[in-house]
């Protein structure tokens, strides 16, 4: 729908408002008219486009309405907001001014249908352009949208958002059925994705109207991070992901929920990021339960013997270091201890060296393992020391030997 201003095209914007009547309508059309029939191709120019002469009765015809002539009239003087009624022009934002007839609701809905589309076109050209100052200076005429036409001037920007949330839900479908492009070393790309879609600081602008659509956006993102979470190994990116979500100017009512996420997903993340920046100290206690575990079986086999491997063992662990290691490292104390516990039984049962056994099963209880294998390194020590005073100076191989760690 064009919009032409009658009072322009009559040439009629400097008269006063109160003494435009019939006749000086009249006076004005014939004059217009006759110059349509001078013109060449029959049309003449009105701010770029080319109007015939129904195209001119049709808006002349306007003025018969008292308020509307009113309304043409204010907007010849009002050439920002005229300019942009009739071709977008959208020098209005930078320079945009409240007028007290812009409060006037009979008025919004006089220019609705001329303002929306062309308000449509700029807002969602600024919002794909993430134009944050564009954008914030048009939705600052917003107030110029009547109730009656406020779809048609969110229409395509409501569609890009929709379209937007689509593609992520179908990232999101591709991952969980593992069709998706993205793996391990590349899953980080999301956090562009949706920070490219979903900028927090642009979506934040937007009014009201647009409430509902956050909230499809926050869903559909924590629902990426869920996928993410669940395919993948990294914490980083659901963890980034419901961050992005948390920025946004959400229902409170919905907002528990992420925050409980969030909580989670860092928790996994500082917990892999401990892991990772301590690979080299586990590493090192790796090969330590590697060479323990070498050595039982030269033990076993009688092939290094019993006295020896105590000594190599003190010599080979700092108890002290172990422990003072973080919590990441608790697995490995477990193993560490059950390594040498499982050495102080093949000493006895395999060389018959209960010396050598108890000196093994005091290291393994130095060190700070759960509880159910300290009970067990206790039990062991309490077997060693019966089995010591029962059998004192006869060589008997007896041990109850629990399942090897």
């Amino acid at each position: 729908m064009n919009f032409i201003n009658p009072i322009e095209i009559l040439q009629l914007q400097n008269a006063d408002i109160t003494a435009i009547d019939a006749n000086h309508i009249k006076k004005a059309k014939r004059k217009l008219f006759a110059d349509i029939d001078l013109s060449e191709d029959g049309y003449i120019n009105y701010k770029g486009s080319k109007l015939t002469k129904s195209d001119c009765e049709k808006a002349i015809n306007e003025l018969e309405d008292e308020r509307r002539r009113e309304f043409y009239n204010h907007l010849a003087k009002d050439e920002l907001l005229n300019d942009f009624l009739v071709n977008g022009h959208e020098k209005i934002f930078s320079d945009f001014k409240q007028e007290d007839i812009y409060k006037c609701r009979e008025f919004v809905e006089f220019i609705g249908p001329y303002f929306a589309p062309k308000f449509d076109r700029a807002v969602v050209r600024a919002f794909k352009n993430n134009d944050r100052n564009l954008l914030s200076s048009i939705l600052q005429t917003s107030a110029l949208i009547s109730v009656t036409n406020i779809n048609t001037a969110f229409k395509t920007l409501s569609t890009e958002i929709n379209n937007r949330i689509s593609e992520v839900d179908k990232i999101t479908k591709e991952i969980k059925c593992k069709q998706s492009a993205f793996n391990d070393h590349n899953i980080a790309e999301v956090i562009k994705i949706i920070e490219g879609y979903f900028s927090p600081e642009t979506l934040n602008l937007l009014p009201p109207y647009f409430q509902s659509q956050l909230n499809k956006i926050a869903s559909s993102v924590n629902y990426l991070a869920l996928a993410s979470w669940n395919t993948f190994y990294s914490a980083f990116v659901p963890t980034r992901l419901v961050e992005i979500i948390l920025n946004l100017k959400l229902e409170s009512a919905i907002i528990p929920t992420y925050q409980k996420n969030l909580e989670i997903f860092r928790g996994e993340y500082f917990i892999q990021t401990e892991r990772e920046k301590n690979v080299p100290i586990l590493k090192k206690w790796s090969e330590i339960v590697l060479q323990l575990r070498n050595d039982l079986v030269l033990v076993e086999n009688k092939k290094l013997n019993a006295a020896d491997i105590t000594q190599k063992t003190k010599f080979l662990l700092n108890v002290s270091e172990l422990n003072n290691l973080p919590s990441f490292a608790n697995e490995i104390r477990a193993q560490i201890g059950y390594s040498i516990r499982n050495l102080s039984i093949a000493s006895w049962n395999k060389q018959m060296d209960i010396k050598s056994a108890l000196v093994l099963i005091d290291i393994a209880l130095e060190i700070n393992t759960p509880a159910d294998a300290k009970k067990l390194f206790l039990q062991d020590k309490s077997d060693l020391q019966n089995f010591e005073q029962k059998y004192k100076g006869i060589l008997v191989c007896y041990f109850c030997d629990e399942p090897a760690r």
